[in-house]
């Protein structure tokens, strides 16, 4: 069942989306409540399953990782053995992303890997566990993600400033110890987990802690945090378009991410290298809110759009880019 959120709920939404990991005082000033009022709603937001995680985009590539899309269209599986395949994939160290979804596929996960050798590991255990209720895959690398803030939550006119790359293709590790990496896991689990909570888990004084995430987020490791939304509940669809290109110049490719910087509904994009090279991530009110958008993105860049495939997202079981507690250098 679809919760409904009044204007207040919207904005805390909204400036949880901007830095989930701002403290209730500051919100309030911000949304015009006291600080009580700011943390029992976002209770009820957790309570309500309206936010599923709050996350931390990191950049992997500064851990020496890449990250690799698996689309898949399962067969012959009934809804125990799906669920028996969710549970490995979001139980599983390699994988960091794991949705459930309508369209050409039915689940997508992202994995991250060293190199392919590290890649064909990961998805060898997958095909002997499942490899019979695979009909098909698709891997798609990340060469560059981009997110946007979610300025349809308040109908902002003019656009957020766009969130930088987080992650790229070509790992570039930033030296870290194993404490950082220990930060790095809680962080990736819940964004709001504070200095304090992190003291007792890592045996570091909460003053050390806060100096450490400075420095992470200062070296690009840590990009920023935001909110993921839970689907099943959120008052807004979740479609991936899978875009193919055609006679791409640079130039146009500049043109299209600007567009999507400032459509208000497009929450996030990738540069990919596989079967389609562009992902565009939109919530909308409606389906006919999405079929007005694309259609204005197939007017304005019909000479270099060649296919696309849409998602519907419906529920997103793992969003985490910091999985494993191994450190990879």
């Amino acid at each position: 069942m679809v919760v409904k959120l009044d204007v207040k709920d919207r904005k805390i939404l909204y400036e949880l989306d901007i830095n989930s990991r701002q403290s209730n005082s500051e919100i309030a000033k911000k949304v015009g409540l006291s600080k009580q009022v700011v943390g029992f709603r976002i209770k009820r937001l957790i309570k309500e399953k309206i936010i599923s995680f709050f996350y931390s985009v990191i950049d992997i590539s500064k851990l020496g990782f890449t990250v690799h899309k698996n689309f898949l269209r399962l067969q012959n599986l009934d809804r125990g053995k799906e669920k028996e395949l969710i549970d490995f994939l979001v139980n599983h160290p390699n994988v960091v992303w794991v949705a459930s979804c309508d369209g050409k596929f039915d689940l997508a996960f992202g994995t991250w890997a060293k190199d392919m050798t590290f890649l064909d590991k990961t998805i060898t255990e997958l095909n002997k566990k499942f490899g019979e209720y695979i009909a098909e895959r698709q891997i798609a690398t990340i060469i560059r993600g981009d997110y946007f803030i979610r300025d349809y939550l308040i109908h902002k006119e003019k656009p957020s400033a766009y969130r930088e790359s987080f992650f790229g293709a070509i790992p570039s590790p930033v030296k870290m110890d194993k404490i950082d990496w220990k930060i790095l896991v809680l962080l990736g689990k819940n964004s709001r987990t504070t200095v304090v909570e992190m003291a007792s888990e890592v045996k570091l004084s909460a003053d050390a802690i806060a100096e450490r995430i400075r420095k992470l987020e200062k070296s690009g490791v840590i990009r920023h945090y935001n909110i993921v939304p839970n689907e099943s509940k959120y008052p807004y669809l979740h479609y991936k378009v899978l875009v193919g290109f055609r006679n791409i110049s640079e130039e146009r490719e500049r043109s299209l991410r600007e567009y999507c910087r400032t459509n208000s509904n497009i929450v996030y994009i990738v540069k990919s290298l596989g079967p389609w090279e562009f992902e565009i991530d939109m919530e909308v009110e409606s389906a006919e809110q999405f079929r007005e958008i694309m259609m204005d993105i197939k007017t304005k860049f019909n000479e270099i759009l060649k296919d696309y495939s849409t998602l519907q997202i419906y529920q997103v079981h793992k969003y985490n880019f910091c999985p494993s507690i191994q450190s990879p250098t």
